[in-house]
């Protein structure tokens, strides 16, 4: 075999890979279906590697009835190999699944990594964390969150460098607290205030007292916001909002609160309870949702998001999660 093969059956394999995702996330879309038969079609390297990737991710028996035909018609039309050849097809299989295997931890792992390595307080799925600290502030850790801190001399500074937290802070005007997400910055003038990081996009609430907020689309001279303010904050856009006091951090109290938000904002804000990944389609992503769902229990939590807008949840595996 030569090392064209060899790159061939790799290139084969990565995309089978795809393909697997993107047919649990669209199972209903002709398009993608098409272009799915097309491409199994198109080569027996593409027959068996979708066998193959199939088997390894362990998904084969929970193929819809058209996906489980495509699978009885790859094995009658995989080309007959000699010894020599299957044992080598093999091994590039085996090589396949480990790197699959080493791309999952490298893509799971690895950013958890680095957190542990830059924070000084990191919570887990379902873990929040309440700190104190030595001027009496406190910070409520969200799960899936992490935080780094600096409280040296003049400064009071927190970086968020995942999730969220609700920040309930002593004012000081000779020592300001400001917390960091990426390139905003959130600064204190007395207040009970929550952040969120994620994506590339910075929201705060106020509970109680005032904050000003800077960076991204921002004007220069920031944006202040009172009790029961709220705004969503990219690199290119922001957006302004009010809601009822007591709903800013009230992941805190146990509840996830949806006020006409977007169907995959609030599943996003749900996902830190959940283990494994959990998908939204993008036909479903932009439908709204209101209600208030209690984080107690968060796979039951997760029913009652979907069946608000007629859905159903599906459960692959104990790692993944597709709603429909």
């Amino acid at each position: 075999m030569t090392e064209t093969d060899d790159l061939v059956r790799q290139q084969a394999s990565k995309k089978a890979t795809q393909w697997l995702i993107l047919l649990q996330e669209e199972p209903d879309d002709p398009k993608v279906r098409a272009e799915f038969n097309a491409w199994l079609a198109a080569t027996p390297t593409n027959r068996e590697a979708w066998a193959h990737t199939e088997t390894t991710m362990g998904l084969v028996r929970h193929l819809s009835p058209s996906n489980a035909g495509n699978w009885q018609h790859r094995k009658r039309n995989v080309v007959p190999m000699r010894l020599r050849q299957r044992l080598s097809s093999r091994a590039t299989w085996a090589g396949s699944a480990l790197a699959l295997v080493a791309c999952f931890v490298l893509f799971f792992v690895g950013p958890d990594l680095m957190l542990h390595i830059r924070a000084d307080a990191i919570t887990g799925t379902a873990e929040t964390r309440v700190m104190y600290l030595s001027d009496g502030s406190s910070i409520t850790l969200a799960p899936g969150s992490a935080i780094s801190i600096n409280t040296q001399g003049n400064h009071r500074s927190v970086t968020l460098l995942a999730g969220e937290a609700l920040f309930s802070i002593v004012h000081d005007s000779a020592r300001p607290f400001v917390v960091k997400a990426g390139g905003f910055t959130t600064t204190d003038i007395g207040t009970v205030f929550d952040v969120r990081w994620a994506q590339g996009k910075v929201d705060v609430g106020v509970r109680a007292g005032r904050v000003r907020v800077n960076g991204g689309a921002i004007p220069a001279q920031g944006r202040e916001l009172g009790t029961g303010q709220a705004l969503s904050a990219s690199a290119t856009e922001i957006y302004n909002d009010n809601l009822p006091a007591e709903q800013v951090g009230a992941w805190a109290d146990g509840l996830l609160v949806a006020n006409d938000e977007p169907l995959g904002k609030v599943v996003a804000k749900l996902k830190p309870y959940l283990h494994g990944v959990v998908i939204v389609p993008s036909r479903l992503a932009s439908q709204r949702v209101s209600g208030v769902y209690s984080l107690s229990n968060p796979a039951q939590a997760l029913e009652a998001i979907a069946q608000a807008r007629q859905r159903t949840v599906h459960r692959y595996s104990p790692w993944v999660t597709i709603l429909r």
